[in-house]
Formats: structure tokens, C-alpha cells, sequence
């Protein structure tokens, strides 16, 4: 079975000003299957993708998981910000992340 991603990406965390801040970031095993996410900030999600890192996006659908799009790195200005691949799912975007901020 070909290993799907390096990581996945379940939720993410805020600012004021609606920038991500963190990630929660699970680690891919080799069978696909993943374990409990840790909290991970942007700067360390983007160090991983500029190491050659594939990072995937992961939705709850009840009963299961949903594998999204692929996340990037783009640059705007001399600031660095994680998107995911466009048009890769017209319901997969990091907005529809599950919001970490009430889970404490």
C-alpha cells in the first residue's frame, strides 16, 4: 500500500485576526493509519513541507475519516502561509478544519 501522506492535518488554531497559528499534525504510519495529533505550529507545518514533507488535509465524516488536498506552502509578500492544493475537493479547505481553540 503506498503511503498517502507524511502527515495529516485535522484542525488548527487561530489569532485574532484569523491567521492559523497550530495545527494538529498526526503522524502517517505505513498502513495509512495515524495516531493521536500534537499540536504544531504553522512555522514548524511549513519547515516540514520545505523538507520535502507531504502534509494532507483530514476531515471527521462520520463514521470515518475523509483524506483531503494536499497542502502547500505559498508566499505572499516576504510571509509564508499553509494552503491546501486548489480545487483539489470543493469541500476540502483548512477553514473547515475542526476549530482547536475550545478543546483545551
Amino acid at each position: 500500500m503506498t503511503k498517502l501522506a507524511d502527515y495529516f492535518i485535522s484542525g488548527v488554531w487561530k489569532d485574532n485576526s484569523e491567521r492559523i497559528t497550530d495545527v494538529m499534525l498526526h503522524t502517517v504510519n505505513e498502513n495509512n493509519s495515524f495516531n493521536m495529533g500534537v499540536k504544531t505550529s504553522e512555522s514548524n507545518a511549513i519547515n516540514l513541507l520545505k523538507s520535502k514533507k507531504t502534509i494532507k488535509t483530514i476531515t471527521w465524516g462520520y463514521p470515518n475519516w475523509q483524506i483531503g488536498a494536499l497542502v502547500t506552502v505559498v508566499t505572499i509578500g516576504n510571509v509564508e502561509y499553509l494552503r491546501t492544493v486548489a480545487n483539489a475537493s470543493v469541500k476540502d479547505n483548512l477553514d473547515n478544519s475542526i476549530n482547536m481553540e475550545p478543546i483545551k
